[in-house]
């Protein structure tokens, strides 16, 4: 119980984050306990209630996507005007923009082909052939045939040439660049739309609002192509066989996305049939 209050008060961590913590320790108890270590058993009953809220799916629209890939990245010292989430502008000197175009083509190709950054890290050029790749998943160890559409297979003719450590078909850079980059990226190309996003913190609700780009990582590449597959009208169980996902539970935040997505589109349908 300390260490849950010492996380909450001290760290001020999120309560999801608390609860992972937690969740990691005692997972360490009881192995402990399986093995001998320990015969203090009270981890067993121990169950602490922890307020988790459902953090928003961040993912890329059609449009948004489409503007991404073929975005030009400006010169490095380019000074660009931009627009914050609150309309006012402000100017942002570009650098490495060999490291967000590198990045920009590894995110799209995770969001051609709905893979996780861990595998498109693995993935090299033998695990390609023709228009398939085979990937075996570093968190499931699922191996997966997923075809190839045209973006998919332009990027990767892009980098044809090219030697990359380890026989890896793509740039892929350390993932935590590659999220400084992206967010440098998504900024540059006007991913400003306020989020907000609610959570506990030491007991307190927040509500913090975030422009778009703040809060996009390599995961939203993944989550762009389940999210468009579904709203294309694609069946879950295909779109399943692609992703590896094993159950409906872990889609269905996937699939709510995906059903007002269609009735939106269905109601601008409808005012424009009624003009």
């Amino acid at each position: 119980n300390k260490f849950v209050v010492y996380l909450r008060s001290k760290c001020g961590l999120e309560e999801k984050s608390v609860q992972k913590q937690f969740n990691n320790l005692r997972w360490f108890l009881y192995w402990a306990i399986r093995k001998g270590y320990c015969r203090e058993l009270t981890i067993k009953s121990y169950r602490p209630k922890f307020k988790v809220l459902e953090k928003p799916v961040i993912f890329l629209t059609k449009e948004e996507l489409l503007h991404l890939y073929r975005f030009e990245i400006p010169k490095n010292g380019t000074k660009v005007k931009l627009l914050d989430m609150n309309g006012q502008e402000y100017e942002k000197e570009v650098e490495d923009a060999g490291g967000m175009s590198k990045t920009r083509d590894c995110f799209c190709f995770c969001a051609f082909t709905s893979l996780r950054y861990s595998d498109l890290a693995n993935l090299k050029r033998t695990d390609i052939e023709g228009d398939t790749m085979y990937v075996t998943t570093v968190k499931t160890n699922d191996r997966l045939p997923i075809n190839l559409n045209s973006f998919a297979k332009a990027i990767l003719d892009k980098y044809k040439d090219e030697n990359f450590p380890y026989g890896r078909a793509l740039p892929v850079l350390a993932n935590q660049l590659m999220n400084r980059y992206l967010k440098n990226l998504c900024e540059l190309a006007g991913f400003n739309k306020p989020i907000k996003r609610v959570c506990y913190r030491a007991g307190e609700r927040v509500e913090e609002t975030f422009p778009k780009y703040e809060m996009i990582g390599t995961h939203a590449g993944r989550r762009t192509f389940i999210c468009f597959a579904l709203s294309s009208g694609i069946p879950p169980q295909v779109v399943m066989k692609w992703t590896g996902h094993s159950d409906y539970q872990a889609m269905k935040p996937y699939i709510e996305i995906a059903e007002k997505t269609k009735v939106d589109a269905m109601k601008l349908f409808d005012d424009e049939m009624k003009k």
